[in-house]
Order: C-alpha cells, then structure tokens, then sequence
C-alpha cells in the first residue's frame, strides 16, 4: 500500500511568503533579526508608509483577507479579531503550526482553519 500524503499549504516559498521564514531562519530568529522583519520595506521619499498587514486565507471558507498588523500582533489576537477562540482554530505558517504566543510579522501569509463542529 502506497502512503499518499495531502499537498501541504505551503513551505514558506516566494509565492506563499514573502523572504526568509521567521521561524526556522536561525539568523532571524535572534533579537536583532526580528527587528529587521518588524521595520519591513521603507518607502520612497516623499511616499506614504505602507499599511502593515498579515494575510489571511480562512478555511473552510476559502476566504481570502488582510487583518491590519495592530490587530494580529500575535496569534492570540488574530483569533480574537476573528471572533475565534483558541480551541477553535489551527494557525499555520507554511507547513509549521503556530501556537497562540507566536509573534506575527507585517506581509505575513498565514492559514487559519476551523477545526470545531458548528453544529
């Protein structure tokens, strides 16, 4: 018998998530590191900062959408934004599960699936 695994959501690519991974990169996983992720791209002169966001995609729904980064600094509270609770939901980051004390980063790709029975 032939062991068939799904197709993963994702292995931090550059068409998943923008740059290195923030959490199995070991130079971006120390203090100075993060701090080059939180800062992200400056603009031009004389242009606008860009709004900081992670997105999203929403399972089982397949819905796509960018939480602002104020509201999704970890975890935790992106779950809350989404008026979901901890036990509810699974958050993953390529093919690594995040747990609710897991920082967030701006133009981070990120998958949230419901897990729980609704009725």
């Amino acid at each position: 018998m032939k062991d068939i695994k799904p197709e993963p959501f994702g292995r931090c690519a550059a068409d998943r998530c923008p740059g290195r991974c923030p959490y199995r990169d070991p130079e971006l996983m120390t203090p100075e590191g993060r701090s080059k992720l939180k800062d992200g791209p400056q603009p031009e002169p004389g242009q606008p900062w860009p709004v900081k966001v992670v997105h999203v995609l929403f399972q089982p729904e397949e819905q796509e959408m960018d939480v602002p980064r104020h509201k999704a600094k970890n975890v935790e509270r992106l779950l809350d934004t989404l008026g979901l609770r901890k036990a509810t939901a699974i958050v993953a980051c390529g093919d690594t599960l995040l747990t609710p004390d897991t920082p967030l980063y701006p133009n981070q790709r990120v998958l949230v699936r419901k897990v729980m029975s609704s009725g």
